[in-house]
């Protein structure tokens, strides 16, 4: 399971607690739609924040090494050094 299948499964639950919330009459739809929201901005920064702390960035000088393989991104498959880079 991924990230983003957490945050959806994590987005429906809180969709159908506040259903629940508004349908009993303990918040107001637009307390729901603020809270929803807040959550969508913050629970991403946050996870962005805590998989970079403490990591080193990569130096140009590894960046631009010609003998390092590439990743490809469709595939996931690494394939071998292009013969050339661009900057």
């Amino acid at each position: 399971m991924n990230l983003d299948t957490v945050m959806q499964l994590l987005r429906y639950v809180l969709l159908a607690g506040g259903g629940f919330a508004v349908g009993r009459g303990w918040i107001t739809n637009a307390q729901v739609e603020l809270i929803g929201g807040f959550a969508a901005v913050v629970i991403p920064a946050a996870w962005g924040l805590y998989v970079k702390w403490n990591t080193s960035p990569v130096s140009d000088k590894v960046i631009l090494a010609k003998n390092v393989p590439a990743i490809n991104s469709a595939t996931g498959t690494t394939e071998p050094a292009p013969t050339t880079r661009r900057p």
